[in-house]
């Protein structure tokens, strides 16, 4: 999990494309992530919605997704990094790629047109093979590409870097998304208020 760059407010219910090979149990975490933060925007009364969700069945150009993703671990870089064509040729506004490779899951907004890209790790190896761990990691990152940044309390959702949250702190046996706190439920309403409307 990354310390992701404040990102602005989505003025569209963004189109969301997930890209994994073959079957992928991450895929319906997806689903579940979206759902949790679409619940979430209603129980605030705000009129923001995350849109639906399509999947594609292809390779993951992990190379591009590591490469990328790097610049969003640890101390930000001067340079924003440019996206790769190879990341942004499938349609949606938001992209989650669901990679087989070890790296740091982030989330992107410096993305032409005001697309987004999410990058998740490979699960085959820890913490993301741990019960309930994936779950969150997905949900956290969505978290960021819909603006919200990270806190320092491990009992929360957005906890992560520079505090010592790791995910290994969304283990859990039973499946559950961990919550967020009440000032980042008043974040989002700021961003997303009732009266919100695509424009």
């Amino acid at each position: 999990m990354t310390a992701a760059p404040a990102v602005t407010a989505w003025t569209r219910s963004p189109s969301i494309t997930v890209v994994a090979e073959g079957e992928d149990p991450r895929v319906a975490l997806v689903g579940e992530a979206v759902a949790f933060w679409n619940q979430t925007l209603v129980g605030l009364g705000s009129n923001f919605r995350l849109g639906n969700i399509t999947a594609i069945d292809q390779p993951v150009p992990e190379t591009d997704l590591r490469q990328f993703g790097s610049w969003f671990v640890g101390p930000p870089q001067p340079i924003r990094p440019v996206a790769p064509e190879s990341l942004l040729v499938v349609p949606g506004d938001l992209i989650i790629y669901l990679g087989h490779s070890a790296f740091v899951s982030f989330a992107s907004g410096f993305v032409p047109q005001g697309r987004r890209i999410i990058g998740i790790r490979g699960g085959a190896s820890a913490p993301m093979n741990q019960p309930n761990v994936a779950r969150n990691v997905i949900t956290h990152e969505i978290g960021h590409a819909i603006g919200l940044g990270h806190n320092a309390d491990p009992r929360l959702l957005m906890c992560g870097r520079p505090a010592p949250c790791r995910p290994g702190d969304f283990l859990s046996n039973e499946p559950r998304v961990l919550p967020i706190s009440l000032e980042e439920k008043q974040q989002l309403l700021g961003m997303y208020p009732p009266d919100w409307r695509p424009r």
